[in-house]
């Protein structure tokens, strides 16, 4: 719980202002006369004051044990998340029946979704992983950016490959969730990381009261790869609906606004932002595709999977409208 202190301000030197700092909070992070702090001034004008050593990118190791029994693997992967995204450096866990396979699957899976993940020690009963990420080449804003990129171009295939019924193409795009993923969760570790190395947004431009629509953008983007996902593992069958084309085309128009309110939030441009918002036409038109799929003559598993396929495409929609509304949101936030 923080604690209130009461200090005077004081004149000297007949223009300089001074403030005496705790004893108690000198002592406690080792400090000594001489030794520099750095002040930071937030919108409500508030002061920050952060020892210039501690306010750093190089996050000092804080590692994790956890012991466990009888839990799935899923369980220990979504542990193994959980302990990455709130800052921790290396995570070690250990059950006592761990078969070779599971470890196998869970080191796979953990590489994968985790980025800078690596195998630091392992035995029969315990896997430790440490987490090797370089914060100062990857910012908060290129992550996303990349994530972005990574979701816009699954969902442009997976309407190519209903377009050209092309089932190969539709089983490569599931690859690339994971990789979503892995930005989604570097930006998440990265805002837990942000509360006390407040440099870490201050650098980008940002501040903290940002940092809810910054997540909220990173997981729109994230459920965008999964519906991209999802839109591919029904091509088989969507690719022979009887309005396929029309699917298609309505699929490229949505996939645009996508970018579009990317564009708006990476940019700073209100007036986008608010204009896709505004844009309501392309919900009713998802509408009357949902009807022409029910009522159409195609057999019932096309019109179930075209029926989700267009679900899919409505939540995209839904999902760039909900960028623009960030975008909004944290520019009135803004310092500028």
């Amino acid at each position: 719980m923080s604690k209130s202190i009461t200090r005077k301000i004081q004149l000297t030197g007949g223009s300089t202002y001074i403030v005496s700092l705790p004893k108690e909070w000198i002592k406690a992070l080792s400090l000594s006369a001489g030794d520099e702090v750095e002040i930071y001034q937030d919108t409500d004008m508030k002061l920050l004051i952060v020892p210039k050593s501690a306010n750093t990118t190089d996050q000092k190791e804080i590692k994790k044990i956890i012991h466990c029994d009888n839990v799935t693997s899923e369980a220990i992967i979504r542990e193994f998340i959980a302990y990455y995204i709130a800052g921790f450096s290396s995570v070690s866990i250990t059950c006592p029946r761990m078969s070779s396979s599971t470890r196998a699957y869970i080191k796979d899976v953990v590489r994968r979704r985790l980025l800078g993940a690596e195998v630091i020690e392992e035995d029969v009963s315990t896997i430790s992983i440490q987490f090797l990420v370089d914060e100062k080449e990857l910012s908060i804003k290129k992550a996303i950016s990349r994530a972005f990129t990574i979701s816009y171009n699954m969902l442009r295939d997976s309407l190519e490959a209903i377009s050209k019924a092309d089932i190969e193409l539709a089983k490569e795009i599931s690859g690339r969730d994971d990789e979503v993923d892995r930005f989604f969760f570097y930006i998440a570790r990265q805002l837990t990381i942000s509360v006390k190395a407040i440099n870490v947004l201050d650098s980008e431009g940002y501040n903290l009261t940002q940092m809810v629509d910054i997540y909220s953008v990173a997981k729109t983007i994230e459920r965008v790869g999964d519906h991209a996902n999802r839109i591919a593992s029904l091509v088989e069958d969507v690719s022979k609906f009887s309005n396929k084309e029309d699917l298609v085309n309505l699929g490229l128009t949505i996939l645009e606004s996508y970018k579009s309110a990317m564009n708006a939030f990476l940019n700073e441009k209100k007036d986008i932002a608010h204009s896709l918002i505004s844009n309501i036409e392309i919900f009713e038109k998802l509408r009357e595709l949902q009807e022409i799929a029910i009522k159409s003559n195609d057999n019932p598993k096309i019109i179930t999977s075209t029926s989700m396929t267009v679900e899919s495409l409505r939540r995209v929609a839904r999902y760039s409208a909900d960028i623009a509304e960030a975008t909004i949101d944290i520019l009135a936030k803004s310092n500028k």
